[in-house]
């Protein structure tokens, strides 16, 4: 269970410090890389990438608007 935790706390917070530096130096508005990252959570999700990534990283995965985007891309 502590595993659990610690994965989800990595996978999660690698996550965010990416999209935190994107958000950091590219010139795009933080609203257009957000809804970037659900047309991407929903692209890797109807190809079927991030659902094991889900089931892998737990809440660090699902948690961030990628795993929101997946799953829309579910539904």
């Amino acid at each position: 269970m502590l595993w659990d935790i610690v994965k989800a706390f990595l996978f999660g917070g690698a996550i965010c410090a990416v999209v935190q530096i994107f958000i950091d130096k590219i010139a795009l508005t933080p609203a257009r890389i957000l809804v970037c990252l659900v047309t991407i959570g929903v692209i890797l999700g109807a190809v079927g990438v991030y659902r094991p990534f889900i089931d892998f990283a737990g809440c660090g995965a699902s948690t961030p608007l990628t795993g929101f985007g997946a799953t829309l891309a579910d539904g």
